[in-house]
């Protein structure tokens, strides 16, 4: 079971059923990040889904989320678990929800499984379709200031794009 929490705003249009399943689906996005399972990550976004990670690039489409996530699975990002929780969820009408997150990713190598290091927080859109729920939207931000260690990370980041073998 992941850790999480809501506060759903007081709105006419959320109901209790809408809450527990963007709920679930959050719930699904981490699950399937802990598996490194790229296809699954993707199918939670809509066909049409903006995402923007933390360093600025944006993919569009469920099928370029979930291939992107997938090459990182299986390089960069093999065997990390991805922390988080809802922050806050507010229904901008009944099929339409803002939801604010907050979580870090711990590296393989990292011992303590409770306290990612690097803290980010997430902006996503939810839209619900045919009775289902799927995001939209995902905008990525690191929480922090450029500390030695941020510095370093985005140092290895860079390097790490550069000089990781061609595809």
């Amino acid at each position: 079971m992941n850790e999480y929490s809501t506060q759903a705003s007081q709105s006419l249009t959320s109901n209790p059923a809408d809450e527990a399943a963007i709920c679930a689906l959050f719930e699904q996005l981490v699950n399937s990040w802990n598996q490194g399972a790229g296809e699954a990550y993707g199918e939670l976004y809509e066909e049409d889904a903006d995402y923007v990670a933390f360093n600025g690039s944006r993919k569009k489409g469920r099928a370029a989320i979930a291939k992107q996530h997938q090459q990182l699975f299986d390089t960069f990002l093999k065997g990390t678990h991805l922390k988080g929780q809802i922050d806050s969820m507010r229904f901008l009408s009944s099929e339409v929800a803002l939801v604010h997150t907050t979580g870090g990713t711990l590296m393989s190598w990292q011992s303590d499984a409770s306290i990612p290091r690097r803290k980010s927080i997430q902006t996503l859109v939810a839209r619900k379709s045919e009775g289902k729920w799927h995001f939209v939207a995902f905008h990525n931000t690191r929480i922090g200031s450029m500390d030695i260690e941020t510095i370093a990370s985005g140092i290895a980041n860079l390097l790490w794009q550069k000089l990781r073998p061609s595809r």
